[in-house]
């Protein structure tokens, strides 16, 4: 009679059999490995599915999720200094929040909009110079005029509604507002909504975060119990490190650049700045902005009653100099010193795993897919090479 592998669940000794092995005829459907194993990826695969086609919904859930997860040690560390209470705790951390971050947005939005009207403002002369020399040197620029001049009439009619339009876009995710969610809300209303439900879900989770890591420990069999806890830290200390420590270098990284053009002279150097040090939270990208950045220089000094003519010095050099020495400290200073090796990935790896993720999951696959590549390699490491190993050396 056939017999499989499974799980004891107590019951061996009352059936009279080995609990390691037992015929197939005597199991539910749970207790066969193969079965489970299979019902957990497809359950996982399900989850992925589900989630993304109900972005729209889920989008505040997950951020609120990975703030709580972000700031879980530090509310950890104030609950033990203070003695307050983690309730307590969050809510002065919201509260300090809402009342810096309102001062900071006052002022960045200010400057946003302003340079944001300002390069609207000036798309027409911008797209004459763009079309003429493209004329010259038979450059294709396909329908980029239109769009660049279908985005400034939008900015210019109502910039309230396109900001609006903006903010809906990133939370619904990859440049689209998902699902017929925020279409029959609104999008203002689904923008106020998801302002204020990111705090109320955050709140919650940083509350039961601990409660919530405990009680999956508890069903972690007792005898893989060790070993998966050492296996989750490191791929906490991995994903966890990648986060945090990105959020802060790309803030570092977004100032001195942003510094920096406007030393040179380059337009919108607050929009472009902020926009590499938002982009560097994925490794490399944000070189985008470095051309950008000498494009725009070279049609502020081209365009408009006060143009200076082609200057290779302002228009190139400097804008490329400023781009090459933070590029210089994130790789030799920040990265070492803030990030360090925790991710324990080559730089050939890291760029090969950003393609893929863009190519599979657009936004959301070029933020997860480095701390995602991580935890598949421990897993690699420490679960399927070693079995590997073990089945070459007995067959």
């Amino acid at each position: 009679m056939a017999e499989v592998d499974v799980e004891d669940d107590g019951r061996g000794a009352e059936l009279g059999e080995p609990p390691a092995r037992r015929a197939w005829h005597r199991l539910h459907l749970w207790q066969i490995t193969a079965v489970r194993d299979v019902f957990w990826i497809a359950l996982a695969v399900f989850l992925i599915w589900f989630g993304y086609h109900l972005r729209a919904i889920f989008t505040p859930v997950l951020i609120a999720l990975a703030l709580a997860y972000v700031f879980h040690p530090l509310i950890t560390w104030a609950d033990r200094r203070t003695g307050w209470g983690r309730p307590a705790v969050i809510s002065v951390m919201l509260g300090v929040a809402v009342i810096v971050g309102g001062a900071i947005s006052i002022w960045v939005g200010a400057t946003f909009v302003d340079q944001t009207v300002q390069l609207a403002s000036r798309a027409d002369s911008y797209i004459k110079v763009m079309n003429k020399t493209a004329t010259e040197y038979d450059i294709p620029l396909g329908d980029l005029p239109t769009q660049i001049k279908s985005w400034s009439d939008e900015v210019l009619a109502d910039r309230a509604a396109y900001l609006i339009k903006v903010a809906a876009q990133l939370f619904a995710g990859a440049g689209k507002i998902a699902g017929g969610v925020s279409q029959f809300l609104g999008t203002t209303t689904y923008v106020l909504m998801t302002m204020f439900l990111i705090p109320v879900y955050f709140f919650f989770f940083a509350w039961q975060f601990g409660p919530l890591t405990a009680g999956f420990k508890r069903y972690i069999p007792a005898s893989q119990r060790d070993r998966t806890l050492a296996i989750i830290a490191r791929m906490d200390t991995a994903v966890s490190t990648f986060f945090r420590d990105r959020l802060f270098i790309g803030l570092i990284m977004g100032v001195m650049f942003s510094i920096g053009w406007w030393i040179c002279g380059v337009p919108y150097w607050f929009l472009l700045g902020m926009g590499a040090g938002l982009l560097s939270l994925v490794p490399f990208l944000c070189g985008v902005m470095w051309p950008l950045a000498i494009a725009l220089k070279w049609l502020d000094m081209t365009t408009g009653a006060e143009a200076a003519g082609f200057d290779v010095w302002a228009i190139m050099v400097w804008p490329t100099v400023v781009y090459g020495l933070v590029q210089m400290v994130e790789g030799w200073v920040l990265t070492p010193w803030i990030q360090g090796k925790s991710l324990e990935m080559s730089v050939v790896t890291v760029i090969i795993v950003v393609f893929i993720g863009g190519a599979v999951g657009g936004m959301y696959g070029l933020l997860l897919c480095i701390p995602v590549a991580a935890c598949i390699k421990i897993l690699m490491y420490e679960i399927f090479l070693p079995r590997l190993r073990t089945w070459a050396a007995e067959n």
